[in-house]
This record gives C-alpha cells, structure tokens and sequence, in this order.
C-alpha cells in the first residue's frame, strides 16, 4: 500500500506530464537538498553539486511528457544525479588529458623549433665559413654571383675578365665548397643536404 507521500508523489507526476509548473516545484522542494547531497558524495564542490542537481530537474521537465517511472521518484532522481556527476567527471578527466596532450605537443613543437633554429644557425656558421675560405677570385665571382644575383656576363664585364673564366670560377667555388661542408662533421645530414640544394651543389 502507498504512503500519502508516494501518493501526493504519483499526483505530482500526473500533473508535471501535464505542463504543471507546480508540480515541479513541489518534486524539486522535497527533493532538491536529497540529491546535493547524493551528488556531494561523489564531487565535493558545492556550486558543482547545486548545478548538477539543478540539471537534474530540468531534464526532468524536459522529459515530462514522456516519463515511466517505475521504482519511486526518489530512486529516479537519485539514479539520474548519479549518473550527471559520474558524466561530470568523465568529462572533466577527459578534458585534463586533452589539455595535458595539447601540452606535450606544444613542448614538442617548442623542441622542434629550437632544433630548427639551430640547425639554420650551424648551416649559415658553416656556409659562411666555407665562401669565407675560398681564394679570394673565387670568392669574389661566387658572391656577386649567388648574393648580387648579377649573370655571368654582368660579372665579366664587371671585373673585366671572360665567361668562361666566370664559369669556371663558378665552378671552382662550388667544389671547395662542397668539399668544406663534407668536413662539417657536426652538421646533420639534412643541413648538408638542404646547403647542397640551395647552392645548387
């Protein structure tokens, strides 16, 4: 047999399926203080607890029309704030990996940067010291060339030597240079490799 309390309960039911604002009043002021504390045994934190709890009736409005409640609202209730602040702390917990992985990957990007930077460092550091070394010609041809950007006929007529001596040049340089950078044994392959290519080595 029911007790007046599940009775005025299964009333209140009847009408909030109805769109009785009443009546949710009435179930969330017996009912409210319950599932704080529900909720509290599981996330500490007082304004979580009170939203949750809240969410709670409000999706219990939202599904007035549709509810089949077949144990007592207390045991409905309670069921569904449990499952809100187990959801909550998934969520939560999911949320702490994707940010300690998005971490990570900036650190990883940071890593790579610097790495990056210091491979750009040691190729300009060796690239430099090679033209650096080249006869003094040589170097000449090879900077107006690959730095001022002048063809081989802007370079002989500005020296006042031959094309083919400007090739030649040319050539020279890139084989010293070639042969300087081979000594750089602190440099990666990739630097050497990306020196070989931008000098047309």
């Amino acid at each position: 047999m029911q007790s007046d309390p599940e009775i005025a309960e299964q009333q209140w039911l009847t009408a909030l399926s109805a769109g009785d604002e009443s009546a949710l009043r009435r179930i969330f002021d017996r009912h409210y203080a319950l599932l704080l504390g529900d909720i509290y045994r599981i996330i500490p934190d007082e304004n979580t607890c009170q939203d949750l709890a809240q969410e709670v009736f409000v999706e219990l409005w939202r599904k007035r029309a549709e509810l089949d409640i077949h144990t007592s609202l207390r045991a409905y209730l309670r069921r569904a704030a449990v499952n809100r602040a187990l959801n909550h702390l998934k969520a939560s917990r999911r949320l702490a990996l994707d940010e300690s992985v998005e971490q990570l990957h900036v650190a990883d990007e940071s890593e790579r940067e610097i790495a990056e930077k210091a491979d750009r460092d040691s190729m300009e550091k060796a690239l430099h010291a090679a033209i650096d070394a080249l006869p003094e010609k040589c170097r000449l041809v090879f900077s107006l060339s690959r730095f001022e950007h002048l063809s081989h006929r802007e370079i002989s007529e500005k020296l006042g030597i031959s094309v083919k001596t400007i090739e030649n040049q040319i050539t020279k340089a890139m084989k010293l240079l070639r042969q300087a950078l081979a000594r750089h044994a602190d440099l990666s392959p990739v630097v050497i490799l990306a020196l070989k290519y931008w000098w047309g080595m």
